[in-house]
């Protein structure tokens, strides 16, 4: 019998800092067609390891936000990298080629978050996330997006 408390899931995850659609630390809204729009955003370090813990699983979540014309698109892609010494990188791994995730019905605002899951326990101790929002508008289209690591499947509950 496991001696975890099974009610308390928030003992057993912890969020880290994936990335966001910025400019020297402050958001930046990518407009269509010029800018962030269809450039690949390098992530935060995310440490897999929390004391002696270390995490073999994770959740990637991007939110977004939108405000597109009729009939345009909101596209993502998500990519991996690991690394053993937070400075020299491995090759980058697809996780989803751009996907359109929104197509306009009408000249508005959305918004939507992207979810994958990530095994890590073949992955050196640090990984990054790097995404690419492509708007397929002429300059009017704006977005801004935010990625969430989620750090799982711990051999230890984490510190």
């Amino acid at each position: 019998m496991s001696s975890f408390p099974l009610n308390d899931a928030g003992a057993f995850v912890a969020a880290k800092d994936g990335n966001a659609s910025e400019n020297s630390g402050a958001p930046s809204v990518i407009t269509a067609a010029a800018g962030l729009d269809n450039v690949k955003v390098t992530g935060q370090t995310v440490d897999r390891k929390s004391g002696t813990a270390i995490a073999h699983s994770a959740i990637i979540a991007t939110g977004w936000l939108a405000a597109l014309t009729d009939t345009k698109t909101l596209s993502l892609a998500h990519e991996y990298q690991d690394s053993a010494d937070d400075s020299t990188w491995n090759t980058a791994v697809a996780i989803e080629a751009a996907t359109v995730k929104q197509t306009a019905v009408a000249s508005t605002n959305y918004r939507g978050v992207s979810e994958h899951n990530l095994a890590l326990s073949s992955l050196s101790r640090y990984i990054r996330i790097n995404v690419t929002l492509d708007l397929n508008a002429g300059a009017t289209d704006t977005a801004l997006f935010y990625t969430i690591v989620v750090l799982a499947g711990w051999t230890q509950v984490p510190q």
